[in-house]
């Protein structure tokens, strides 16, 4: 999907529009609470009720607001919960880690296997998986996860 097609998309939506502005961070001046009020009332078409939460969106909204347990940030860091994996239920229970890398463009394709998975520490969506070293798109891969190392999540859903 081009810019073009990206922009039609999102104007004709209120609820994409709200997440694309805040994902820009325009929105950095909203209070958490209210941002997610109109967030919810776009995407869910009701209001939020986070004085008595009832659904699953809801009780998720409100200990966005609430809970803010600093642990949680270890523990939804895909390379920091190894450690708490470790000491907690075993190392037994951890993948074998191929390596860690600050940017794409450090990976080594050659001290790779021949099959492997690439994933963003911070994000669930960039996941890039190579079944053939001979036919992987490398360069594709290192554009994919160079994008995804941009997101923050904070600015879009206040996570």
């Amino acid at each position: 999907m081009d810019f073009k097609e990206k922009f039609i998309k999102i104007m004709h939506h209120p609820e994409l529009f709200w997440i694309a502005l805040g994902s820009l961070g325009l929105l950095n001046w909203v209070s958490d609470e209210r941002y997610l009020k109109i967030a919810f009332r776009l995407q869910m078409k009701k209001k939020l009720n986070l004085e008595n939460p009832q659904t699953y969106s809801e009780k998720l909204q409100w200990l966005k607001l609430h809970d803010r347990n600093p642990k949680y940030t270890e523990l939804v860091d895909k390379y920091a919960v190894r450690e708490y994996i470790k000491n907690t239920i075993g190392e037994e229970y951890l993948i074998p880690l191929l390596g860690v890398w600050d940017k794409a463009e450090d990976i080594n394709l050659d001290e790779l296997p021949e099959q492997f998975v690439l994933k963003c520490n911070h994000d669930s969506g960039s996941v890039v998986i190579c079944k053939d070293k001979a036919s992987f798109d490398f360069a594709k891969a290192k554009r994919n996860l160079t994008n995804s190392l941009r997101l923050s999540y904070y600015p879009g859903g206040r996570e």
